[in-house]
């Protein structure tokens, strides 16, 4: 197996074209973006494996967090994300929300209806957003337990490993 690892692209001509570092792939030269919607201009990924539990209706953080700095107003920003929970001894249900800085985005539903055992699942969603800033934007994930007894724990660690919850963002040339 082989590993190509740049951190730098050049064209032709000697211009950077591409520079990837800390995980984010940006585009540099502006002929590559100019005119064309729709482009992925770069990918934000984040995870996190530290348990956070509630039995509150109140939103709490995940802990799941990633700032992008869009290139352009106009860029849209598409946030993929996957959150392990496990809900305990009761059935009930609890919502999933995105968060951009203090702004309310979208809120998902989901539930255990094993009828008061506990349940383990994965929630998976994305949301496209108009943050219409070129400034540093932090998206985060909160949840929270509504119905029924018990806690909801993000990022359960069994005894077979940890929980992993995982986010991508990804800036979309308007």
């Amino acid at each position: 197996m082989s590993t190509l690892k740049v951190s730098n692209i050049q064209d032709i001509s000697n211009n950077a074209a591409m520079s990837i570092s800390s995980g984010v792939v940006t585009f540099a030269n502006a002929a590559v973006n100019a005119g064309v919607g729709g482009k992925v201009l770069q990918v934000i990924y984040a995870s996190t494996t530290a348990e956070v539990s509630s039995s509150s209706a109140t939103h709490i953080d995940t802990g799941l967090t990633a700032a992008i700095t869009p290139s352009a107003s106009s860029s849209k920003i598409l946030i993929i994300y996957s959150i392990q929970q496990f809900m305990t001894n009761a059935a009930g249900f609890g919502h999933l929300k995105i968060v951009r800085g203090s702004t309310d985005l979208v809120t998902h539903g989901f539930g255990n209806y094993a009828g008061g055992s506990t349940a383990m699942s994965v929630s998976s969603f994305q949301h496209q957003d108009s943050p219409s800033t070129t400034s540093a934007t932090t998206y985060k994930i909160q949840f929270n337990k509504q119905g029924g007894g018990g806690s909801v724990i993000s990022q359960y660690d069994d005894t077979n490993g940890e929980g992993v919850s995982t986010m991508i963002l990804m800036e979309i040339a308007g």
